[in-house]
């Protein structure tokens, strides 16, 4: 592959970018971004080999455009960079949500003679910008593509992203929304719930269990912000089922029922035992 960009050289952006370039699976990746600092750290670390001063410049003769901006820019990005594309360009992104921007943005791509592929790394880390860039943050984690054709923009995609470590699947936006409200967006909530309703006065006393619990509470709050919201009525249905079974929990605390609990401790140990299999 000869050039891409990547517009958004933050963690994601810029973890791709040092991954493809490292593994010499790109001639040339240009950066256009927010900040002019993050940039230069990203030039430094070897996450692009160009800064570009605008959207137009960047996206200039750029076989793929991988926008990697927060959810709710992800939209007048790709408004912004169309117009100055060649025809057969293909777009992708990396938006944890993927419903609300689907139906749109395939069709704008086709009226530039452009192809929309969607698409959301399930990878990341509490920590943010290009300074935090890993060239193997993707490595066996599975990046989700939601619409497989045209077959050969799909395979185009999905062999970037191969490149950068990753298992590729495909997967329909409505149900990858679904399912990541369950396994991404829920439990974001939970660790800042979890967070929230502790008094800081009792951290000494917290162990790693703790840590462990609150570190996707580090998260960019603006950047989760809209990723709840876009999703919300997934992750309402979530917390539905997440407060249905706290409330069962509670009835078990409060009725002295042990052996309900303990049933569903081992229940929920076993669940968590598949997760760690091979």
């Amino acid at each position: 592959m000869k050039k891409i960009a990547i517009l958004g050289v933050g963690l994601i952006g810029a973890s791709l970018g040092k991954a493809l370039l490292s593994r010499g699976a790109v001639d040339s990746i240009s950066g256009f971004g927010r900040r002019r600092s993050n940039l230069e750290t990203a030039l430094e670390m070897q996450c692009i080999t160009q800064i570009a001063g605008t959207v137009e410049a960047a996206v200039r003769d750029a076989e793929i455009v991988v926008v990697c901006t927060p959810v709710e820019t992800i939209a007048q990005t790709i408004r912004a960079a169309l117009p100055h594309v060649q025809p057969g360009t293909i777009f992708t992104d990396v938006g944890s949500t993927k419903a609300s921007i689907f139906d749109d943005f395939h069709e704008l791509c086709e009226k530039f003679g452009c192809v929309f592929i969607g698409g959301h790394p399930i990878a990341g880390k509490e920590t943010s910008g290009a300074a935090a860039a890993d060239e193997n943050l993707f490595v066996g984690k599975t990046t989700v593509l939601t619409n497989p054709k045209p077959e050969d923009a799909y395979e185009k995609i999905a062999q970037m992203w191969r490149n950068a470590g990753a298992n590729v699947v495909f997967m329909p936006p409505l149900e990858h929304d679904a399912v990541l409200a369950r396994t991404s967006h829920l439990p974001h909530l939970i660790s800042c719930l979890l967070s929230a309703s502790t008094d800081p006065s009792l951290y000494p006393f917290s162990g790693t269990g703790y840590l462990s619990m609150t570190r996707l509470a580090a998260g960019s709050p603006d950047i989760w912000r809209d990723i709840l919201t876009d999703n919300r009525q997934n992750v309402l249905a979530a917390l539905e089922t997440f407060t249905e079974q706290l409330e069962q929990v509670r009835e078990f605390l409060k009725n002295g029922e042990t052996e309900a609990l303990e049933t569903f401790l081992k229940d929920a140990k076993a669940n968590r035992s598949v997760l760690t299999q091979p």
